[in-house]
């Protein structure tokens, strides 16, 4: 009686059991899989180490992540962050075989190739190598996404990271225009492609972009084509709000390679009240219409279009004792509202001369900070001179000498009679750079007649000068 009693607690144990473990399995299953845009179940075991990523969006985003020697190619067109530029090339043009004998875990695609191109994908599959194809066409899908990347690469709370930081970014992006009356808010028509007269659909993330950045869209009633973010919307269309768009911005990518002179030639678009108020703007689409951290830059960009004197605050410039080379880069970009440069591609930045510096290549500066953009944009801008290759040295205190160097290289200043300078002689560097801002009474002399072209300034100081500057250049 006593061993069938036995047998029985043993029976319900292994029964207990085995229910732990089946229910264990699946729940582990639920947690870690998900469905792709191509409708495969992902069940991921190990984090995947050896990713190749046929799209600039997932590689950025692995980049955030942290990410780095895991990733062991990427396509061809891809510029930033920096690192990419070294990394192999592949393309969903190539033979699978180049693939295959790279030895991936992952390769990430996006519902373009996977529609596209599947027998490609089939070959890579049949190989035993996981492709994953990933595109969020909202912002709530950009999350969810994020978070699949993190998952598939075992950084899903670097992923929570970044969709905290993304969040907090938007807060502080909303208080720039929550006040804003809705009777002065600038109304946009946002394009996609100039060629067909396409801009993108209403929660498409380039109109998210748009709508954070306090800008009205003209084209609410744009009809997505073929599911995806891109929205046909005819000239017709377009015209009939000529008198409405106060600000006319084009993305400008792989599909559109327009400029603002094409815009304002375009015929009909003279009746259109931006053309005609010259408030046409061109941003690069990889940070208005991509899926990355960026968009908070791209964002920002779409502001300092819409409200310059929001978007472009210098305050905390103003109150420093010495201004840094850095400060100088991003106190200059925002008050003269110079469009950001962003890296285009990559076969446009190998173009460059090599004892030229090509965006990405300062060691001493963060491409994955802040600072990054207005260094790199006043650095193409050409004011700042004698630049090293390599080098930017961010923390150095800006020099007087530099900051005559700048206003002379940036503004159209009219001629000015030769003053004499104690401690600049005409052979000295930026002799003549000097001789203007100071004949401008733009920067003045001390007591004793000299410049001292290599004191510092204080941030007071600069904004002061500048603003100076920007007066005199108004002139004829």
């Amino acid at each position: 009686m006593k061993n069938n009693s036995l047998k029985k607690v043993i029976f319900i144990i292994i029964l207990f059991f085995i229910f732990a473990v089946l229910t264990g399995t699946d729940t582990y299953a639920q947690k870690n899989s998900f469905k792709d845009r191509s409708g495969n179940i992902i069940t991921v075991k190990t984090p995947f180490k050896r990713i190749i990523s046929l799209y600039g969006a997932h590689t950025e985003n692995l980049f955030s992540l942290g990410l780095d020697k895991e990733i062991i190619g990427v396509s061809g067109h891809e510029a930033f962050p920096p690192p990419v530029i070294s990394k192999p090339v592949f393309s969903y043009h190539d033979d699978t075989e180049k693939f295959i004998s790279a030895n991936p875990d992952l390769i990430l695609i996006r519902p373009m190739i996977a529609k596209g191109y599947p027998n490609f994908v089939a070959k890579l599959q049949r190989a035993g190598i996981t492709v994953v194809s990933l595109q969020p066409r909202t912002v709530n899908e950009m999350y969810s996404y994020w978070k699949r990347l993190g998952l598939l690469t075992g950084r899903e709370s670097r992923a929570n990271e970044m969709i905290r930081d993304f969040k907090a970014g938007l807060e502080r992006i909303k208080k720039l225009t929550k006040d804003i009356p809705l009777h002065k808010r600038k109304r946009v028509f946002l394009e996609s492609i100039h060629s067909r007269m396409k801009t993108f659909s209403p929660d498409s993330i380039a109109m998210f972009a748009l709508k954070t950045a306090g800008g009205i869209n003209i084209a609410q009633d744009a009809k997505a084509h073929r599911n995806t973010n891109i929205a046909s919307y005819s000239k017709e269309k377009i015209l009939s709000h000529a008198d409405e768009i106060d600000v006319y911005i084009a993305q400008r990518g792989a599909m559109n390679h327009v400029t603002v002179r094409r815009i304002k030639e375009e015929p009909g678009f003279a009746a259109i009240k931006a053309v005609k108020n010259g408030q046409i703007y061109i941003v690069d689409e990889k940070i208005i219409s991509r899926p990355t951290m960026r968009l908070i830059d791209g964002i920002y960009e779409i502001g300092r279009i819409l409200y310059p004197a929001r978007f472009n605050d210098i305050s905390r410039f103003i109150k420093l004792p010495v201004i840094t080379r850095a400060d100088f880069a991003e106190m200059f970009v925002k008050m003269m509202n110079i469009r950001l440069k962003t890296p285009s591609y990559r076969h446009d930045i190998q173009k460059r001369p090599d004892e030229k510096h090509k965006y990405g290549e300062f060691k001493d500066v963060d491409y994955m900070g802040n600072r990054y953009k207005f260094i790199e944009t006043a650095v193409y801008r050409g004011i700042f001179p004698n630049i090293n290759k390599y080098r930017f040295y961010p923390d150095m205190p800006l020099k007087r000498q530099t900051l005559a160097f700048a206003i002379f290289m940036y503004f159209d200043l009219p001629d000015t009679k030769p003053v004499r300078i104690r401690d600049v002689s005409a052979d000295a560097p930026f002799f003549d750079q000097i001789q203007t801002v100071v004949g401008l009474g733009i920067m003045n002399l001390d007591k004793n007649g000299r410049f001292n072209p290599a004191k510092p300034l204080s941030g007071m100081e600069v904004s002061r000068i500048l603003k100076l500057a920007k007066e005199k250049s108004m002139k004829p």
